[in-house]
């Protein structure tokens, strides 16, 4: 018996009617998109961070190179 907790209330998914079942079904859905997205944000964040430092250290090697 699967339960939903709403308002420190719980509920049995099984008694719900097919349109109150689609609403959780949209909120599920909602809930993964939006996990999938924070993840993805994460991971591009990331790359963005560390291809930040690449180009100082190259900028920053490319001095080095100059002052000879």
């Amino acid at each position: 018996m699967t339960k939903l907790t709403l308002d420190e209330k719980e509920y049995e998914i099984e008694d719900f009617t097919d349109a109150q079942k689609e609403m959780v079904n949209i909120l599920n859905l909602g809930s993964n998109s939006s996990t999938l997205l924070n993840h993805m944000l994460q991971c591009v964040t990331a790359i963005q961070q560390m291809k930040t430092d690449e180009l100082r250290q190259s900028l920053e090697g490319d001095k080095d190179d100059q002052s000879k």
